[in-house]
């Protein structure tokens, strides 16, 4: 479960910014909060708005980035090869990233920063019994171990000044570092928005009559019709299988009838809600945390209600898992859905261009306020400003590029 996230000088996020799934002290919609331990209460949901090109992407492209170069394509470079480095504009510092969460009941604090071509800092924290406690820091080619000194000193002289120490001590399969790097390898989980990506759903419905049952079920309620699915392999098309809904009517006379269509014959929401709700269930029994951008994109705003509320409802969320996600439908700020601290907002510091994130608690609004109205009339920013003195007094292409350098 992750507490929270920090970054500093990613594309558009310029200074430290922090985004916690701690919960406050608001009162409403207890039953949905998480209790990894007695101590503390995590939020299972988190929404952020603003205006396009605000930053909104950039927060979730950086806990993105973060998985890439622990997991992904980014941690298996080789030396001189460059880090997936995208600084705020005109910033030549480091970039950092920081993620503070829960693994098996142990709770950690891992962060590093980075360049292109180098990793300048890294660390990881953990409190196996409730006190803090070194794993290993590092601070270029200087490394402090707590554990197993001996070994991990030859380890630290075995990685490459653009590798985690975190993915080269696992490559050695190192125990000390093993959890802390599990999570981001079973946890952390990015839900795939390319048309026709519908692996995990088809993975579901393949395991096993009940998940299968459980898919139907769900798309029965989000009330698309569809009665059945049947999944075929075709034959000289690998990893390419043939989907086929069967939908039920009724004739004039009340008879039953039955009918077929290819999954691509389906409304782009309804391919959008199969190709989610697989993995959508995956991470309900495994307790990960779903990372997806633009949530609403193709279904209609009560179908994404539902996936959120399967999150919100901890009779149906009995693993801890967590949803992070960004938006621009209205209709999902509602406070019998969502509480303030799960509302977040990104805004555009109009001087500096650098992206800035606050939650709504961050206002007080009254219990029985309408949040949606509040936010729609421009009371908590993160809005686009249409029709300004930009509008009015374009800057004309020959100046843009005369500062630019370019003739």
């Amino acid at each position: 479960m992750l507490i929270q996230f920090t970054i500093e000088n990613h594309r558009s996020i310029r200074d430290n910014t922090v985004i916690s799934f701690a919960a406050s002290k608001d009162t409403s919609l207890a039953s949905c909060l998480i209790h990894p331990d007695e101590k503390r209460t995590l939020l299972p949901v988190l929404a952020i708005y603003g205006a396009n090109a605000a930053g909104k992407s950039n927060v979730l492209h950086a806990l993105k980035t973060m998985k890439d170069m622990i997991v992904g394509a980014s941690s298996k470079l080789s030396k001189g090869q460059k880090l997936p480095w995208e600084p705020f504009a005109g910033n030549h510092k480091p970039t950092s990233f920081e993620a503070m969460y829960i693994y098996n009941g142990i709770r950690y604090v891992y962060g590093f920063s980075f360049d292109s071509k180098q990793i300048y800092s890294e660390y990881l924290y953990h409190w196996p019994n409730g006190r803090e406690a070194l794993i290993f820091s590092r601070e270029n080619d200087r490394y402090e171990f707590r554990d197993n000194v001996a070994e991990q000193t030859t380890l630290s002289n075995r990685t490459l000044d653009n590798k985690l120490y975190l993915v080269s001590s696992n490559d050695w399969n190192l125990p000390q570092t093993e959890n802390a790097y599990k999570w981001f390898l079973e946890k952390l989980t990015t839900m795939t928005e390319q048309p026709g990506a519908y692996a995990e759903t088809v993975s579901e419905i393949a395991r096993s009559d009940m998940q299968k049952m459980r898919i139907l079920r769900e798309m029965l309620i989000a009330d698309l019709g569809i009665f059945d699915v049947t999944i075929e392999s075709v034959p000289g098309k690998k990893g390419e299988p043939l989907i086929t809904t069967t939908h039920r009517m009724m004739d004039d006379n009340g008879n039953t009838e039955y009918f077929q269509l290819l999954m691509e014959q389906e409304s782009s929401g309804t391919q959008s809600f199969f190709s989610r709700i697989g993995g959508w269930l995956q991470a309900l029994d495994n307790g990960a945390l779903l990372i997806v951008d633009e949530i609403e994109r193709s279904m209609h705003p009560l179908l994404t209600r539902r996936l959120i509320e399967l999150v919100q409802d901890s009779a149906i969320n009995t693993y801890g898992t967590q949803l992070l996600f960004t938006t621009h439908d209205a209709l999902l700020l509602d406070l019998n859905l969502l509480r303030r601290d799960q509302i977040w907002f990104v805004e555009k510091n109009e001087k500096s261009c650098a992206t800035e994130l606050y939650p709504l608690s961050s206002f007080s609004p009254r219990k029985g306020e309408n949040i949606r109205k509040g936010y729609l009339q421009g009371r908590f920013g993160a809005i686009p400003f249409i029709g300004g003195e930009f509008c009015l007094s374009p800057i004309p292409i020959q100046q843009i590029h005369n500062s630019s350098g370019r003739q």
